[in-house]
């Protein structure tokens, strides 16, 4: 029996006596019954077992219109082969899924080389542009683009600069089509030297 209500991790069920926990409830040390999962609780009155039956966020696959981060995995002279890991770093898919980056879709600019906007290992957040799968990848809107980049030279975490993105300890400088949101910023004023 679905009681209708939704409820969040650690919320109280019921105690032990009343029901026993099953899929998505544990048992605290006093013998309440709570919720492992934010969800919607179901009583099972014939086998006296409650659980809880997660509430998903969203469809299981990215749709059209969906913002998504990946990694780049590959590259081939005009398209990137991305690993979408989920809609946001908190929640990723259980299995990744093959997404495709076409130049014409990183920047609105025209780009000579895949080389200049995206790297192997590079984070990116994308948008989808179909229902399928491989998944349609555009990255043409300010907050999209890379949001992580690391020195083809040392591997080093890139900074994002005015001037591009620079590697703090080698020195090296690369260009990217970053986004707005690119994670390793140095500030004005910031920079020792």
């Amino acid at each position: 029996m679905s009681s209708g209500k939704v409820v969040f991790p650690g919320e109280e069920l019921c105690v032990e006596e009343e029901f026993m926990p099953g899929s998505g409830a544990y048992v605290d040390e006093n013998g309440f019954v709570r919720a492992a999962v934010l969800g919607e609780p179901i009583y099972d009155m014939a086998s006296r077992r409650v659980s809880v039956r997660p509430l998903t966020r969203r469809s299981l696959l990215p749709r059209q219109g969906d913002i998504v981060l990946g990694v780049v995995s590959g590259i081939k002279e005009d398209v990137a082969i991305v690993k979408v890991l989920g809609f946001d770093i908190h929640a990723p898919f259980k299995n990744p899924i093959t997404g495709l980056l076409h130049i014409s879709q990183i920047s609105e600019s025209r780009i000579e080389s895949i080389y200049d906007a995206v790297r192997l290992g590079d984070l990116i957040k994308a948008k989808v542009l179909n229902n399928y799968i491989p998944l349609l990848l555009s990255t043409k809107e300010p907050r999209l683009g890379v949001v992580l980049a690391y020195c083809s030279k040392c591997g080093a975490v890139l900074v994002k600069e005015s001037s591009g993105l620079r590697c703090p300890s080698c020195g090296n400088v690369e260009q990217r089509k970053t986004s707005i949101d690119y994670l390793a910023v140095v500030r004005r004023g910031s920079r020792k030297g």
